[in-house]
């Protein structure tokens, strides 16, 4: 089995990335789909030139997904992979999935807490393809979890769920009910009236990996991961993974309002264009944790990391 580092852009996983080499590192970012969307970052900006090294980064195994144009997460993650590249002087693959809008649009839902596909799509499935189409499977795959964070190595999920072929549906009695408005009748041809013959997506749970954490081995907690990183090139996100991601205390969303105001605005739009009202956040839509007094002192409530096994701070 190859060995493969998952990583996040945070300082655990970079930690990992630094002390535990491995055949293949892998970084998934969540990209948006608007060229505005980190318009007035205070933290990183996002350039022509920037945009350009992050797209070539991309094309090497994402050609076939959108030109980059923005990211749901914290700009400086660029900055911070690309240093820790450079740190450790081996290669980091770049890897995204389909644009955040876009795949709200197709899906026709907002991820949310009771509807948690986010970190699947844009996280988890570009990486299982990336290895299902260049490598072997399972592979060994080193999560970033900590010793004082062991417990989240208990919801490791070490399969795939993943849609391998589809069948015809010829039996026009037995064409699921969102497929047929109307009775066509076949051509022979294998159309029906020049349509194509419904079809179903055949799924099946395909081995992926088989986890293993050298941190939570080796007893390495956050006091020695925040220890090493005090004096070394590498810049970090002071609020790691999405910046509107439904994890976050509401007093963390309004201080990314000020960090990363197009970022979040857009979430604002996204909410506010949805027929069913439904938002991100379970407690309050983004327009009203816009408008809410901001917290100065925001030490305790920096992160929330997603619970798909990959992010974390």
């Amino acid at each position: 089995m190859i060995t493969v580092n998952s990583l996040s852009g945070g300082k655990t996983s970079s930690y990992l990335e630094v002390h535990y080499p491995a055949d293949v590192s892998l970084f998934a970012l969540v990209c948006l789909d608007s060229h505005n969307a980190n318009a007035g970052s205070t933290t990183f900006k996002i350039d022509n030139k920037v945009r350009q090294m992050v797209n070539d980064k991309l094309q090497k195994y994402c050609s076939h997904q959108n030109e980059f144009m923005g990211t749901a997460e914290d700009p400086i993650i660029i900055k911070t992979m690309f240093d820790l590249e450079q740190m450790t002087g081996r290669e980091i693959v770049w890897l995204r999935g389909q644009g955040f809008q876009s795949l709200v649009d197709e899906k026709g839902m907002l991820p949310s807490k009771n509807r948690r596909w986010c970190t699947t799509k844009f996280k988890i499935q570009p990486i299982f393809e990336h290895l299902f189409m260049y490598h072997s499977l399972p592979c060994k795959m080193r999560i970033g979890f900590r010793s004082d964070e062991a417990e989240r190595a208990d919801r490791f999920n070490d399969m795939f769920n993943y849609s391998t072929h589809c069948e015809f549906v010829y039996d026009w009695e037995h064409v699921p009910g969102n497929m047929k408005s109307t009775r066509l009748e076949d051509s022979g041809n294998g159309y029906f009236n020049g349509w194509s013959v419904p079809h179903r997506h055949r799924w099946t749970d395909i081995p992926f990996r088989v986890g293993e954490f050298p941190l939570i081995e080796d007893d390495i907690d956050q006091a020695d991961v925040q220890r090493f990183w005090k004096d070394k090139p590498v810049q970090f996100a002071l609020d790691s993974n999405c910046q509107f991601c439904f994890w976050k205390h509401p007093q963390q969303l309004r201080q990314n309002f000020e960090t990363q105001p197009a970022t979040m605005n857009s979430m604002v739009m996204i909410e506010m264009m949805k027929d069913d009202k439904s938002t991100f956040h379970h407690t309050m839509a983004m327009k009203d944790i816009r408008d809410i007094g901001i917290q100065t002192d925001m030490f305790q409530m920096r992160g929330g990391g997603c619970h798909g096994g990959y992010c974390t701070d």
